[in-house]
């Protein structure tokens, strides 16, 4: 069994133990003969040593167990077990009187990528922060206020505190970079990779979501962070390729728990549901610790098929989707209008780098720290507010975006100045119980033409509403798409990859259009729609 956790600038984990809505044929990267264990508490002393001696027993081989105890809590520790077979080993884990619950040591991945072409260190290029309608990195133009609405608050005074704590769940951080260094805690940060202090960066994916969180501002260098004051302390679990292992992910929650921060910013993923994980964001909820969470990258609906540690439902989890400069949601990013919360800036996103640079990275992952920062922010003005109460917020004050209205929780992207001054935008729309069925097949070829858009024509005599359900999608994630548009021009829906029941966004009035739109390679099969609904 193989199995990893990912960044999410383009990262995503899954296990499965009691969630339905994972496929029982998924498979995900874990290290090879190695399982976690929670031991159950009643006699902890010598109990893996118990159990380490039992396994032996049961395959006649002496030394066949090597016990590593987890560095964070007595009751955890990772079995390394040679000559046991990975199905005996789970049947045996799982059935043991001593043992609460046995995992897979699965791996895990950053959830974001380098683009080719890095901006300028400059603040005005940090439309994320500020979108005046300039260009990203790729030269597409934005739409003015397609941003986080934070040079408002800072021209009031609002710039973050030191007394903020925010750990960063990561690659490390480069702690002596010069748009960071007052800003970070190398003192308590630790590596759990090569289990050393200060979590150091020997990646890049850390200390770009650690600029967002908190680059220093008007220091007359690089870039400016959400928060021009606040403490990250780089708490380091995935490697120089950017992944890392259940084990230390857990470990990761637990010490930054332990440390009694206020957020944990995690741009990571990949993998099933499993226990432990599950456990340690649990206790960190009983902390009262805000844990904001990306996503993932893979356009996939969380709603149906959960991505983790994103789609753990516990209280203080918030999950975090991908928005571009114009505010429609990157066409990488999973969505899910139950389980992923709101969407942030996460596309060519300008920030730090270790070694005193600067580039741009897309993905879940840059939004997440987005939204840790707004976090830190509204903490930084109101300390006594809890995770809950933060959560609440910043889903209650986001804009309404209507790209973004079945996508997202609060149908919307966040806005620091409105969850600052407790402003609650109604979003609009028509009335969801009018919604009536119109038979109206219509479907792409199979599969479809690569290099070319395909148009197909939607009328409803006497609809004053339109929306399309599509049976089916099947394209070349975050390169192909469907599309469903005004007859004005105005797309209203976006899909890429593989979805099954999609329902479109509204248009208004009785025509829309439905288009495929792919680029010049890897065609998939399409899509199919038997209906449309109208509200007349």
């Amino acid at each position: 069994m193989r199995f990893g956790f990912t960044l999410f600038c383009y990262l995503i984990f899954s296990v499965a133990f009691s969630s339905p809505a994972l496929s029982a044929k998924q498979e995900f990267e874990s290290r090879p003969g190695e399982w976690v264990v929670r031991i159950k508490t009643s006699k902890i002393e010598g109990a893996f040593e118990r159990v380490a001696r039992r396994l032996e027993k049961m395959v006649s081989m002496k030394q066949a167990v090597v016990i590593r105890k987890s560095m964070t809590s007595p009751e955890f520790a990772t079995l390394i077990l040679r000559g046991v077979d990975a199905s005996s080993a789970k049947v045996a884990l799982n059935r043991d009187p001593e043992v609460m619950y046995a995992e897979p040591n699965y791996l895990f991945h950053a959830l974001g990528r380098m683009d080719s072409n890095p901006d300028d260190a400059q603040f005005g290029s940090l439309w994320g922060l500020q979108n005046v309608g300039q260009a990203d990195a790729s030269g597409q133009t934005g739409t003015a206020g397609s941003d986080i609405h934070v040079t408002p608050i800072w021209a009031a005074g609002i710039t973050g505190s030191r007394s903020i704590r925010v750990a960063v769940i990561d690659t490390g951080i480069d702690g002596v970079h010069p748009d960071l260094s007052v800003n970070v805690d190398v003192k308590n940060g630790f590596d759990f990779v090569n289990q050393t202090e200060g979590g150091a960066d020997d990646h890049n994916h850390g200390t770009h979501c650690a600029g967002t969180i908190g680059a220093v501002a008007n220091n007359g260098i690089g870039v400016a962070g959400v928060n021009w004051n606040v403490t990250m302390i780089p708490i380091k679990f995935l490697d120089s390729r950017g992944s890392g292992t259940l084990e230390n992910a857990v470990q990761s929650i637990q010490y930054a728990t332990r440390l009694k921060v206020d957020i944990m910013s995690n741009s990571w993923g990949g993998g099933p549901f499993t226990q432990s994980l599950h456990d340690a964001i649990s206790d960190a909820k009983k902390a009262g610790i805000l844990f904001v969470a990306a996503a993932g990258n893979d356009s996939n609906n969380n709603d149906a098929r959960a991505t983790y540690p994103a789609g753990y439902e516990i209280d203080n989890v918030l999950s975090v989707a991908a928005t571009d400069n114009r505010d429609r949601l990157a066409g990488f990013s999973n969505y899910g209008a139950r389980t992923v919360h709101v969407a942030a800036p996460g596309v060519k996103i300008l920030s730090t780098l270790k070694g005193g640079g600067y580039g741009a990275m897309s993905g879940t992952s840059m939004a997440t720290p987005h939204v840790a920062g707004i976090a830190a922010l509204l903490l930084s003005a109101d300390s006594n507010l809890g995770y809950a109460e933060l959560k609440d917020l910043i889903i209650r004050s986001s804009d309404p975006v209507r790209a973004l209205s079945r996508k997202v929780a609060s149908r919307g992207r966040v806005n620091v100045y409105n969850a600052i001054h407790r402003i609650f935008p109604e979003t609009q729309g028509p009335d969801s119980s009018q919604w009536k069925d119109v038979s109206f097949p219509i479907e792409s070829v199979h599969p479809y033409e690569n290099g070319k858009i395909s148009k197909f024509e939607v009328k409803v005599p006497g609809a004053k509403y339109l929306r399309v359900v599509f049976d089916r999608i099947d394209t070349e994630a975050g390169y192909d798409f469907v599309e469903v548009k005004q007859t004005r021009g105005e797309v209203v829906d976006s899909a890429s990859g593989v979805h099954q029941a999609y329902v479109s966004d509204y248009v208004e009035g009785e025509e829309a259009e439905v288009l495929i739109r792919a680029d010049s390679s890897v065609n998939k099969w399409g899509f199919k729609v038997s209906k449309v609904q109208a509200i007349y």
